[in-house]
């Protein structure tokens, strides 16, 4: 399964990626960021209107869009926004949390310095874009910083586990990033998660992470 929120906007990406990937990720922002909401209907013929393409790799952007939870397909009601229940989000983020203590386990004997410059050069890169404000951007830095560290744990498994649940995480956020205070509490976490684990504090990343996987309950 690819990871939409990993793509990046850059010529040599774009080539690599197949039209309905490309508009899978288009729909995939228009839902973090708070444009299509939760139970929004989306129509087929107008969103291939807007991107000046056919109808048929927007169907099949919705059924990639569809397999990894984000949209439904309801009988006579067409395809819309998945609603995700409180009940539901707080099961995701324990799912969530537990797969950050794992990866984390996993990955101790594992980090080197090479590792340790390669997710502190993302968190930097994460702040810049935060300053910018380009939170679609920014939002795909902070997945791969905490890709990074299933990366790092050397489990395939895990990592698609964790790409699987934090689509649904991601998008229920879509009021973290649209906030300009909770995005900087977010930032927090991310930021003295990272630094824990570059100073091998792995408990204080763990704890650090936790907190992190909580603020979807807020969104």
């Amino acid at each position: 399964m690819n990871n939409f929120i990993t793509f990046s906007n850059d010529n040599n990406q774009s080539q690599s990626n197949s039209l309905p990937d490309e508009i899978a990720h288009y729909i995939l922002n228009q839902i973090f960021t708070g444009k299509l909401e939760q139970g929004t209907r989306l129509i087929e013929s107008n969103i291939a209107k807007e991107l000046n393409v056919s109808n048929i790799p927007v169907r099949e952007a919705f059924y990639i869009l569809q397999n990894t939870g984000i949209v439904e397909r309801l009988p006579r009601k067409g395809v819309r926004v998945k609603t995700i229940s409180q009940e539901e989000i707080k099961e995701y983020t324990v799912a969530l949390k537990e797969l950050y203590q794992i990866a984390i386990s996993y990955s101790v004997p594992n980090w080197n310095e090479e590792h340790r410059l390669n997710i502190n050069k993302l968190l930097i890169e994460a702040k810049e874009k935060l300053v910018r404000g380009k939170v679609v951007e920014y939002i795909s830095i902070c997945d791969q910083i905490t890709s990074y560290i299933f990366k790092v744990a050397g489990n395939e498994v895990f990592l698609r586990f964790y790409s699987e649940i934090t689509y649904i995480t991601t998008a229920y956020c879509q009021t973290i990033w649209n906030d300009p205070v909770k995005i900087k509490t977010w930032h927090s976490y991310l930021e003295a998660a990272v630094n824990a684990l570059i100073q091998s504090d792995f408990e204080q990343a763990n704890i650090q992470l936790e907190l992190l996987s909580k603020q979807a309950l807020i969104g």
